[in-house]
């Protein structure tokens, strides 16, 4: 066999293998090992769901989660995240009665099992090859604040599980272009295509206040995108169904902006950006997958420029001819990734604040933008395919795994003495065995020495 076949053989192994090990890790954490639990956000959605889910029937739940309404706001926050509970909560109780903690973890199970189906088939649609997509996807579920975070009753599970079919619903509905010619599928068929996807768009739309912007900039140039593409009814549908979420969703948005400017101002939560951008790029990202999406996206950042007929004369194109060429179709939503994470990085450079969750909204936008990116470019498809390319890609498997061991297996001393510092920026590596909590009030919090920490906290 050839080598370039032997290392593709081996990468797609090294991909399949790996994400079944680390799901399988993952069932194991939630049937068999303690939860994580702080004094927090997850205290409160844990009480609120339950007390929806004793105020609610089954078909009441899963029509409130599935059906445009308007989303309920918690301690200020948008809490989309907590219908999913309710009807977790819900079936759990008609199947094993007094299984609450462990319904929230199916949940979050679920969630994850979706994160890596869209990564794995927006990967695949990227590429066109296999071993770089398990290899990607794997980089991804295993990145610290995706496996670690799922472990907690957070609104974030939704938004990381969003954040990706978001991006690859747009791009797949975007990037089948006008159909034309025999055996075209009907106008109907491509009606009902575009607002069943808008459908799933619109059940994902916005888990936290602060996805919003990116929920509203991809349907927007979706829908621009699929004007120019001169598929006119399709952009109809799509927009029609898109607004039956976006609709309700501006009262609780609203309910939410005294929130979230009052909490950008608490200096507790003030880091300076050298200690945040080290502490992303290990604890929260991890190192693999920083490593992974800073190439990717030097590389599709560089070849659209050259490629988009900005630079030079643009073979003689006038400027509208040129802006409508780029904001066709897939292109359009490309820059709109683009412009989404200038604009995210533009805030974490000038806003103090700066927990390590700040992150998760440009890893996000930088997975689509890549992923895109890589689809418009034959050149890096190409480059992808060679073996020093997927001999890179297993490196950084590797390199993932000794990450996510170290913070099962080894850290904080196995999770004897484990704390989440409060006030400090998050730490996600959470052992696979953490100490039993000593009653309904015990936390894994420490606000005093924390196990790696040298200062005492206020």
């Amino acid at each position: 066999m050839e080598p370039h076949r032997v290392v593709r053989a081996i990468l797609l192994t090294a991909g399949i293998v790996s994400l079944l090990a680390i799901l399988a890790l993952r069932l194991y954490a939630a049937v068999r090992t303690i939860p994580i639990r702080t004094p927090w956000d997850d205290s409160a959605i844990r009480k609120a769901a339950r007390t929806e889910a004793r105020q609610e029937t089954l078909a009441a739940a899963v029509a409130r989660l599935a059906l445009p309404n308007a989303q309920p706001v918690l301690e200020g926050r948008l809490n989309a995240y907590q219908r999913w509970l309710v009807v977790g909560l819900k079936i759990a109780r008609r199947i094993a009665p007094g299984q609450g903690e462990l319904a929230f973890q199916v949940v979050n199970v679920l969630l994850l099992g979706l994160q890596t189906l869209t990564l794995a088939l927006f990967a695949y649609w990227a590429t066109r090859d296999w071993s770089f997509s398990s290899a990607f996807t794997f980089l991804w579920i295993s990145a610290p604040v995706v496996f670690g975070m799922n472990r907690w009753i957070l609104t974030e599970n939704l938004v990381l599980a969003a954040g990706p079919i978001l991006s690859f619903l747009a791009a797949y509905l975007l990037g089948k272009g006008v159909a034309a010619g025999p055996g075209s599928r009907s106008l109907v068929a491509r009606a009902v295509e575009a607002g069943s996807l808008a459908y799933v768009i619109g059940l994902f739309s916005v888990a936290r206040e602060y996805a919003a912007p990116s929920f509203l900039v991809i349907v927007a140039s979706t829908v621009l995108g699929l004007v120019l593409q001169r598929r006119g009814p399709e952009a109809a549908v799509f927009a029609s169904v898109t607004a039956c979420f976006v609709v309700p969703l501006a009262s609780p948005l609203a309910a939410t902006l005294p929130s979230t400017i009052e909490k950008s101002g608490q200096d507790a939560f003030f880091h300076p950006l050298g200690e945040w951008l080290r502490h992303v790029a290990v604890h929260t990202v991890g190192p693999a997958l920083t490593v992974a999406l800073i190439v990717l996206a030097a590389a599709v950042v560089h070849q659209s420029i050259e490629g988009s007929g900005w630079s030079g004369n643009g073979g003689g194109a006038t400027l509208p001819s040129r802006l409508r060429r780029e904001l066709t179709g897939l292109r359009g939503l490309y820059w709109g990734h683009l412009i989404l994470l200038a604009s995210y990085l533009g805030a974490i450079g000038l806003l103090r604040n700066r927990v390590s969750r700040v992150a998760i909204m440009p890893m996000l936008t930088v997975t689509g933008l890549v992923l895109i990116g890589i689809r418009l470019s034959p050149r890096i498809r190409r480059a992808l395919s060679t073996t020093p390319a997927r001999m890179a890609a297993l490196a950084l498997v590797a390199a993932s795994w000794s990450v996510c061991l170290y913070q099962l297996l080894v850290a904080f001393q196995g999770g004897k003495t484990y704390a989440h510092a409060a006030y400090r920026l998050e730490y996600y590596n959470h052992p696979l065995h953490l100490r039993p909590l000593r009653g309904p009030a015990d936390t894994y919090v420490c606000f005093d020495l924390c196990p790696y920490d040298d200062v005492v906290l206020p």
